[in-house]
């Protein structure tokens, strides 16, 4: 039973999205924030290869502390033990005279025949050098393992996409592997220049997919419990609307996650009396509530949704996220 949610996006460092977070009428969350206690908090540095979210999960998986950049998020999620595993994920890397921007592959409109096709394209080419490519549970992610991810170390998807990508973010690994997996990238993008799915695209104004961006690299030696056994959920919807800039769509997402989510997750609260946890995460930080029935007292009439007027936010949650 899921005890624990883990936002991420809750809030963006963008001041037009700022903004609007004061005006949000978030009944859910509001209830949750005048009955719960901050427990938790962290911050990140502002180059810093993972993201609040992230390392939020980390912690609430029990999981030691790892190198920045270095999460084995694809091997959890794929319950593969001890085995070097990452997401390779199909991207435009937009390329100027000074900088590179990366389009992430849910803005790319990627159907599941292209994705495939560009995949089988590159997989023997992939096998040959040790790289094993399998589905990654959506068309645009697959799943890579082989020694060739030993040590890897990147930056979240989350992190770059949409941005100049700082040569910071650039990803890498000390392993003595690490350079033959940067030439077999690079020989997926030459191998896909012409590829007869890229013209299809182009043809259709859609940009081509030129590139492959590691992601969620690591070994996962069992630490804590397994993703299909684990009471936290990372809760990932607001992010597609972060990442497409959609702020409409963001603000639809937020009202569905209180009325789907966290209201849901407060009345099994007090209905069980038992404790649940909320992390909200922004860009440059995460803060974690504890609601504990038990402990807590009633929240005021005027919280409760049956009121005609909206409450007010009862702490400025979104700041330092």
């Amino acid at each position: 039973m899921t005890r624990h949610w883990i936002i991420a996006h809750a809030s963006t460092d963008d001041p037009a999205w700022q903004a609007e977070l004061p005006g949000l009428v978030l009944p859910g969350l509001q209830r949750w924030l005048a009955a719960a206690r901050v427990t938790l908090e962290g911050r990140i540095e502002p180059d810093a290869l993972s993201t609040p979210h992230e390392q939020a999960l980390a912690r609430a998986l029990g999981w030691p502390l790892h190198p920045d950049g270095a999460y084995p998020w694809a091997g959890w999620h794929a319950g593969r033990r001890d085995v070097a595993c990452a997401w390779l994920l199909p991207c435009h890397w937009q390329i100027s005279l000074d900088h590179i921007v990366l389009l992430p592959p849910q803005v790319l409109q990627l159907s599941p025949p292209h994705a495939a096709a560009l995949r089988s394209t590159w997989a023997a080419l992939a096998e040959a050098e040790g790289l094993t490519l399998t589905d990654g549970g959506a068309p645009w992610r697959w799943l890579a393992s082989g020694a060739l991810l030993e040590g890897w170390r990147s930056a979240s998807l989350h992190r770059v996409a949409h941005r100049r990508l700082d040569p910071a973010w650039q990803p890498g690994s000390p392993h003595p592997e690490a350079r033959r997996l940067r030439r077999l990238l690079e020989e997926a993008a030459m191998l896909w220049h012409t590829h007869p799915v890229n013209e299809e695209r182009t043809a259709c104004g859609l940009p081509a997919i030129n590139g492959l961006w590691v992601e969620g690299a690591g070994r996962w030696v069992g630490d804590g419990p397994a993703a299909d056994a684990a009471a936290v959920m990372p809760v990932d919807a607001l992010s597609e609307a972060v990442l497409r800039g959609d702020l409409a769509a963001w603000r639809a997402t937020w009202q569905r996650l209180d009325a789907e989510v966290l209201t849901p997750a407060l009345q099994a609260a007090q209905a069980d009396q038992q404790p649940r946890w909320l992390t909200l995460c922004g860009e440059r930080g995460w803060r974690t509530w504890c609601l504990d029935p038990a402990t807590a007292a009633p929240p005021p009439r005027r919280w409760w949704p049956w009121r005609r007027t909206a409450a007010p936010t009862p702490t400025a949650w979104w700041l330092g996220l």
